[in-house]
């Protein structure tokens, strides 16, 4: 079957780089330059849901402090970051929705970000059925929490003490806003470079700069006489486009009490059929204790996963109907060859301590919270789902143990078990990749990388074991010995 091939001339003016000799300049190369999968956040925003975690707040324990702090964030703000672009929410509850936009895409991605970043989940009309509703529900495994969700078909989605019900319809309702905002095809023009006022309305631009590293000049020199090289290229793509997702998240700016209240009054309730938030039971004894001590706020984040649907049909499709064409953006919506397919839902937070208020503007560890609670759930989101875990490139190693460019903000200890990747092509000229080995984190060479992480230096009590993890550019691995220059590490096992 055919497949709409990549200029090769295009390729070739991105392929000449300047050669880069220091160690270090070679370092941030191979960290940088090798095919990721593409993402596009999005975030959930209700004033609604808002609203109620402020009331929330007020008829809890410590009240009286919490919401001092609460309405004194624009005034400390003032005080100690006059410039922070990220202090212009009117209340504290919505001010995760206001630094999201501003918080990076993990680097383990390309960016693949439209303009439109916040949705107001208010003022989304949609009704759901049961079916649909039943068809975005994550399953879960070895748990029951699926035929709990099921249980809820019936409940409002109004922000109530059971946020369950807002989690459950929450995928079904994302899905019908992003049909009827046509995300899926935009997704796709954003690929092709769409331009609506150019004689040529799409390109390769953005396909040549991210799939480039997978060929030499050599290669791109040859491939305008070698249908088979040219095979490849646009093989590399498909597999590029194919691994496209969008991650929506709801961020929700609560007490850390009342977070600790309700995860055990819901664990009581359904007993084991409740998964979705047994780390937080797990350490229900010291939560308990910290939320007694006033012990600040949390920012959950629960966020549901879409992958763009891509297939050989479809690629046929685009190629003859909409870019050999010509045709417009319209054309490809009227097409209805786009669509976004549900992956799963993970729920994760990071906690603001109420010490740390009086070091730094509130905004700034609002942003810190949710960029790492952010981090949080693509950790459990790969770990749950396979498809959805990136492969990261060997940096380097000493025979002894490798290198790669990887640490605590992709979640890693050395309890977790790595495998190294061999990189080769099928018949077909897909990316595949054989394990050819298993490695494990050194324990005491890991990587502190977590968002804000530097921060931490300038506390004079930090310990020098944790100074050397922050100024750190890599981990370190042992398991597999010898050269794995060129090879990949992919998560096999979280523990």
């Amino acid at each position: 079957m055919r497949k709409l091939t990549i200029a090769c001339g295009a390729l070739a003016a991105l392929i000449f780089a300047p050669t880069l000799s220091a160690e270090t300049q070679a370092t941030d190369s191979l960290v940088q330059k090798y095919m990721r999968s593409s993402l596009y956040t999005i975030i959930l925003n209700s004033e609604s849901m808002n609203n109620y975690y402020e009331e929330e707040t007020k008829k809890g324990e410590n009240a009286d402090a919490l919401m001092s702090i609460a309405k004194g964030f624009a005034k400390t703000d003032a005080k100690k970051a006059s410039n922070d672009a990220d202090s212009t929410a009117t209340s504290i509850f919505s001010l995760p929705a206001v630094v999201f936009s501003t918080i990076e895409i993990p680097n383990q991605f390309n960016d693949h970000n439209l303009a439109w970043r916040v949705v107001d989940f208010d003022s989304i009309k949609a009704t759901v059925t049961e079916d649909e509703l039943k068809q975005f529900t994550p399953k879960k495994k070895k748990s029951g929490f699926g035929s709990f969700a099921k249980s809820m078909a019936g409940m409002s989605t109004k922000g109530d003490e059971n946020n369950n019900e807002f989690d459950n319809y929450a995928p079904a309702v994302i899905n019908k806003f992003f049909n009827a905002n046509h995300v899926a095809p935009t997704l796709l023009a954003k690929w092709y470079d769409y331009n609506p006022n150019g004689e040529q309305h799409w390109g390769v631009g953005t396909l040549t700069e991210r799939g480039n590293y997978n060929f030499s000049a050599e290669d791109i020199a040859n491939a305008a006489n070698d249908m088979n090289l040219q095979a490849k290229i646009s093989q590399t793509a498909f597999d590029m486009i194919s691994n496209t997702y969008v991650l929506a998240v709801n961020l929700r700016f609560r007490s850390y009490q009342a977070v600790v209240a309700e995860t055990a009054a819901m664990a009581k309730a359904v007993g084991s059929q409740f998964g979705g938030l047994g780390s937080l039971i797990a350490s229900g004894a010291s939560a308990a204790a910290s939320a007694a001590a006033g012990d600040g706020y949390t920012v959950q984040a629960v966020s549901n996963l879409y992958r763009l649907k891509w297939n050989d049909d479809i690629n046929q499709k685009f190629a003859v109907d909409i870019f050999e064409k010509n045709a417009t953006l319209e054309d490809l919506i009227n097409a209805g060859l786009c669509e976004l397919e549900f992956v799963g839902r993970e729920k994760s937070s990071s906690n603001i301590r109420q010490s740390l208020f009086s070091d730094k503007p509130i905004s700034s560890l609002v942003k810190r919270a949710t960029a790492r609670a952010i981090d949080e759930a693509i950790i459990k989101l790969q770990n749950s789902h396979e498809e959805f875990r990136t492969v990261l490139p060997i940096i380097g190693g000493d025979g002894e143990h490798i290198y790669a460019a990887i640490g605590t903000k992709e979640g890693l200890n050395e309890k977790d078990e790595y495998e190294i990747l061999e990189p080769n092509e099928d018949a077909k000229g897909h990316r595949t990749y054989k394990s050819v080995g298993t490695v494990k984190a050194v324990k005491g060479k890991i990587m502190n990388n977590a968002y804000g992480a530097e921060e931490d230096l300038t506390d004079p009590n930090i310990s020098e074991a944790d100074k050397e993890a922050i100024n750190r550019r890599y981990s370190e691995f042992k398991g597999k010995k010898g050269d794995y220059s060129g090879y990949f590490l992919r998560l096999k096992k979280k523990k």
